[in-house]
């Protein structure tokens, strides 16, 4: 019986529900009473079931209070959904579990700041204001906004608690605050807001010893976003570092810090990048694995002997090196390479490459073998599609190289720059 209630609560079936609480007026009790993962509350408040959610509070209240191998509310899930209506029931029957942590050290506000789900993040703060300023990470849930750049529940939290010093100026592990975090990654937008509607101390140096301009300075002037944010903060008031009396490693520090304080935006791009490689790859071994073992027929036909005006054995060895190097990219992929710098990633797409026009060639090779009718001339009117592919391929290979040789470029003359900067530093060091 305990089956078709989740059954039910999965369905979003109260006429279900109300049945089986007619054949079995315990039957929420026992279920409470057994180690179950999660009670049919959670399943309807992730699923969005108001009525469902509304007709098992109304029986069992305290079932709002149970958490699941998670250590998830129903208020958790909702939240992390989305649906507002549900959340507005949970808090109404117990408010109280908005401080309720997961395994992870969230609750319920933080959950709806990392999913950006700013209404559901209101109903919440109305409900429980102080849950809003449970710290999570050694940060607040400020910081929460900034890592997952959430702008409008930034905005919101700021204009319900933007005047407290102390909430906003709150620190990290690292001694930042979210001036810190948003300089370091380049949110112009979260800048300006957090200069326009909170106290902020724009001034305030972390652990390393840099303030948010330091760290805006650190970028130098490459693009607009670096411009935009070291004028925000100086027209705000922020001192201007001088870092000439300082030690040489400052700057390298500074970097370091920016770039450990950027978001993990680079490693999804390579997660999708890995995933999407992987997929193609496995396609192209299947392919050439078929090809291989089967090649087009090129001697009868009609019990006649046609001739192919391309050998087997060269259709052999091109489809192979397409299907080796499709397998070393799946070996690669699954061996436990780190990949977590794009060099990586650019190797193994060059390899996909080789794939790629490989089984292209592959493919030209099996439409000349195919034999002709008789009455088609194959000196005449002959169009190649394989003419089109090779041109197009051509064009981006020369639009790669130009792209590789204009990075290279840039690389060596910033290398060099960057030499010819630290050695006339050092020889005004040595002069002074």
């Amino acid at each position: 019986m305990e089956n078709m209630l989740y059954e039910a609560a999965a369905e979003g079936d109260v006429s279900a529900l109300q049945m089986l609480l007619w054949d079995d007026k315990l039957i929420l009790d026992r279920v409470l009473s057994r180690c179950f993962t999660e009670t049919p509350l959670h399943i309807a408040a992730m699923l969005g079931h108001r009525e469902f959610v509304k007709e098992i509070l109304s029986r069992k209240p305290e079932m709002a209070k149970e958490l699941d191998f998670r250590k998830s509310s129903p208020l958790h899930l909702a939240t992390a959904k989305g649906h507002v209506e549900v959340v507005k029931l949970l808090l109404s029957e117990n408010p109280e579990v908005c401080l309720f942590r997961d395994a992870d050290g969230r609750n319920p506000c933080h959950v709806a700041v990392i999913k950006g789900h700013t209404q559901v993040l209101k109903e919440l703060v109305r409900a429980k204001p102080e849950a809003a300023r449970a710290e999570i990470g050694g940060g607040n849930i400020l910081h929460l906004c900034v890592k997952h750049y959430q702008l409008e529940a930034l905005e919101y939290l700021l204009d319900m608690m933007g005047d407290d010093r102390e909430f906003v100026n709150s620190l990290d592990n690292d001694g930042s605050t979210i001036l810190h975090l948003a300089a370091a990654d380049r949110q112009v937008e979260i800048v300006t807001l957090t200069l326009r509607k909170s106290r902020v101390e724009l001034n305030m140096v972390n652990s390393y010893g840099f303030s948010a301009q330091d760290i805006a300075l650190a970028h130098g002037r490459r693009n607009l976003k670096d411009i935009e944010i070291q004028e925000s903060l100086k027209q705000a008031g922020a001192v201007q570092p001088s870092l000439r009396g300082k030690d040489q490693t400052v700057p390298v520090e500074l970097e370091r810090y920016s770039r450990r304080h950027k978001p993990k935006r680079e490693n999804n791009w390579l997660e999708q990048k890995r995933g999407t490689i992987m997929v193609v790859a496995s396609l192209i071994a299947t392919m050439a694995f078929q090809a291989g073992i089967n090649p087009p027929a090129i001697y009868f036909q009609e019990n006649e002997k046609i001739k192919g005006r391309i050998d087997i054995p060269a259709f052999v060895n091109v489809i192979g090196v397409s299907f080796y190097a499709s397998a070393c990219i799946i070996l690669l992929l699954i061996g436990g390479l780190p990949l977590r710098r794009r060099f990586f990633m650019w190797f193994l797409m060059v390899i996909m490459w080789v794939a790629i026009i490989s089984i292209m060639i592959a493919f030209n090779n099996a439409v000349d073998i195919l034999p002709r009718s008789n009455d088609m001339d194959s000196s005449e009117g002959d169009f190649y599609l394989g003419d089109v592919g090779a041109i197009f391929v051509l064009v981006l290979l020369f639009v790669h190289a130009v792209r590789l040789i204009v990075k290279t470029v840039r690389c060596v003359r910033r290398r060099i720059k960057k030499q010819r900067s630290n050695l006339s530093s050092s020889m005004r060091q040595n002069i002074v």
